[in-house]
C-alpha cells in the first residue's frame, strides 16, 4: 500500500475512532466518517468493505496500541502486583477513549457473528491475557475459591465505570480504585 492510501486509511480509522466511541456503532454512519475524514464514500468504500469493516480497524487499531502498553507493564519485574494494576487501570484510563459498557454492547448487538468472533478473540488478546497474566503471577494470594480468571473479569467490571470518557474527572482516583478492588472498604475483618 503506497504511502498516501496509509494515510487515508489512518484518517479514516481516526475520525471513525472519535465518532464510534462517543456515539457508539449504531449511531455513525459512514456518511459522518466520510465526511469528517475529508473523503468521499467511494474512497472510503475503497479502502473498507462497509462500516462494520471500518469498526473492525478502529478496534483492531484501539487494541494493538493498548496492547503494547499493557504488556510493558505486566512485564515490568520492577513493579509489584498492586502496582501493575494500577499502571494497568491508568493506561485503560488514557488510552482507551471510549465507553467499555457501549463498546461491548455494539460487540455483542451490532455486528455479524463472524466479527463479534473475531473482536472477541482480539480483545481477550490483547486486555484479558496481559490482566490474566498479572494475576496468575501475582505476589499475593487470592482468596479461596477466586481464581485469576474471576479475579480478571471482577477487575475489568469494576474498573469499566471508571475509565468511560465522561468520568474522566471522578472524585474516586484509579489508585483508590485498585485499592478498594483488592483489600476492600472494611478497616479490619472481625
Amino acid at each position: 500500500m503506497d504511502k498516501e492510501m496509509k494515510n487515508t486509511r489512518a484518517k479514516i480509522i481516526q475520525v471513525a475512532t472519535r465518532l464510534f466511541m462517543d456515539n457508539g456503532y449504531q449511531s455513525t454512519s459512514t456518511r459522518q466518517i466520510a465526511q469528517l475524514a475529508e473523503v468521499t464514500q467511494p474512497n472510503l468504500y475503497h479502502h473498507f468493505k462497509n462500516k462494520e469493516e471500518v469498526y473492525v480497524g478502529v478496534i483492531e487499531s484501539l487494541l494493538s496500541d493498548v496492547n503494547e502498553e499493557l504488556v510493558k507493564i505486566v512485564e515490568d519485574e520492577t513493579l509489584e502486583t498492586i502496582s501493575k494494576l494500577q499502571k494497568f487501570a491508568e493506561c485503560l484510563k488514557t488510552k482507551h477513549p471510549f465507553d467499555f459498557d457501549l463498546m461491548m454492547l455494539d460487540f455483542r448487538t451490532k455486528l455479524t457473528k463472524e466479527t463479534q468472533l473475531k473482536l472477541f478473540s482480539l480483545w481477550n488478546q490483547s486486555y484479558k491475557a496481559p490482566l490474566l497474566k498479572i494475576f496468575e503471577e501475582s505476589d499475593f494470594s487470592l482468596r479461596t475459591g477466586v481464581t485469576a480468571e474471576i479475579a480478571t473479569t471482577h477487575f475489568l467490571n469494576t474498573l469499566s465505570p471508571y475509565i468511560k470518557t465522561e468520568q474522566r474527572s471522578t472524585a474516586i482516583s484509579i489508585t483508590q480504585v485498585v485499592d478498594f478492588f483488592a483489600f476492600g472498604i472494611l478497616a479490619n475483618k472481625n
